[in-house]
């Protein structure tokens, strides 16, 4: 059966960055995300949205490329501007590039949007875009994260420099395809008291803890870390919130031993049953 999922971020960055406020700590995510880089770091942001993650870095000494699929956030991130940072236009999943990273992440659920067919190739080239020594910054939303978040309907109202953005939400689970989906109508009037109405939806595969750990050991990424939000705060024993994940890629020796191990544990399962 095939997942019907996608997203569609098509409208002006400027009020992306007015609603990010409200839902985000950029001050947090830069410090998580300062505190794993060398001196003059280099970074890949997949899922980068308007750029606001590295320009923040940027303005830490550290260069970096964010890869997205939305032509308007990218055109907000460009007008922006910054000599350090160079853009891409495309899904994590499509990207391509010889290029190598200190530090690799995507944060906001952006892995989420995938399909689940395609979370093991995207995190096995994650691994492959590593430094040595280069780690790993995920933030996934989990099945109680899910659960805990949903309302059918919901009403929000976003206000900043004479701009009120009102956004009208849907939100529906798709149980046999464990796939949410959220679409928005966004009604924004601007200084000026012109109005606009954009359309907006996104699909996220709803992944559960054990299931997000095993695609990384998958991927040959080791975890390090897991935190409940990017001030360091450990993940609540209720597994409610988001989880924060930090990994490095797997030894090529550890990783064959486990493999090994995996093959041996198998044949003795099999001689067992026979």
């Amino acid at each position: 059966m095939t997942d019907l999922t996608g997203t569609s971020f098509e409208f002006p960055g400027e009020y992306y960055e007015i609603m990010r406020k409200d839902f985000r700590n950029l001050d947090a995510e830069t410090e998580f995300l300062a505190s794993l880089l060398p001196e003059a770091g280099t970074v890949l942001d997949l899922g980068c949205g308007t750029g606001s993650n590295l320009r923040a870095l940027r303005e830490r000494g550290h260069r970096g490329t964010g890869v997205d699929q939305s032509a308007a956030f990218l055109e907000y991130a460009r007008a922006a501007g910054d000599e350090g940072i160079s853009y891409v236009e495309a899904r994590a999943e499509e990207h391509r590039t010889d290029e190598r990273y200190d530090l690799v992440y995507s944060l906001f659920m952006t892995l989420n949007y995938l399909e689940r067919a395609q979370l093991p190739a995207v995190l096995r080239s994650v691994r492959e875009l590593l430094n040595p020594g280069g780690q790993v910054v995920l933030e996934f939303g989990h099945l109680l994260n899910f659960v805990d978040s949903f309302q059918p309907n919901s009403v929000g109202h976003h206000r900043r420099d004479g701009v009120l953005i009102t956004r009208l939400a849907r939100q529906f689970i798709n149980a046999h395809a464990a796939n949410w989906r959220n679409e928005e109508t966004l009604l924004v009037r601007t200084a000026d008291g012109t109005v606009a109405m954009y359309d907006n939806f996104f699909d996220q595969a709803v992944l559960t803890g054990p299931e997000v750990r095993e695609l990384l050991a998958a991927a040959g990424l080791t975890i390090t870390a897991e935190y409940g939000g990017f001030r360091k705060e450990p993940a609540p024993f209720h597994g409610r919130g988001p989880l924060v994940i930090v990994a490095t890629a797997t030894p090529a020796d550890t990783a064959s031993h486990t493999g090994s191990d995996t093959a041996s544990d198998t044949a003795q399962q099999e001689e067992n049953q026979a």
